[in-house]
């Protein structure tokens, strides 16, 4: 839960090197894990990302809750599951599913 509770703590910042740096090396850089991309959408936030809860949902899954409002004024109440593997001596996130669509 620790791994999945800095990740957010750095979307929240808009810390698109942290963030990235706790997910698995092939994802890196990629989509929603490019570090630009995590900058430029967190960092627009009228309202940062907060993270509002955590839950452990097996061995590697943490459901994840959270909120934001964006620049335009929208609001997002959402969760993710957050599948979490062991690897490179450390723990880093592997897959996100978002639950609620924001």
């Amino acid at each position: 839960m620790r791994t999945v509770t800095a990740f957010y703590s750095a979307l929240a910042a808009a810390d698109g090197e942290t963030a990235s740096a706790l997910v698995i090396p092939e994802k890196r850089g990629k989509g929603s894990f490019n570090e630009g991309s995590i900058h430029a959408f967190f960092g627009a936030m009228s309202q940062p990302l907060k993270l509002t809860g955590t839950a452990l949902r097996g061995d590697d899954n943490v459901r994840a809750s959270y909120e934001y409002v964006t620049s335009d004024g929208g609001r997002c109440q959402g969760r993710a599951d957050v599948q979490t593997t062991y690897a490179f001596g450390k723990t880093l996130v592997s897959k996100i599913t978002a639950l609620d669509g924001c």
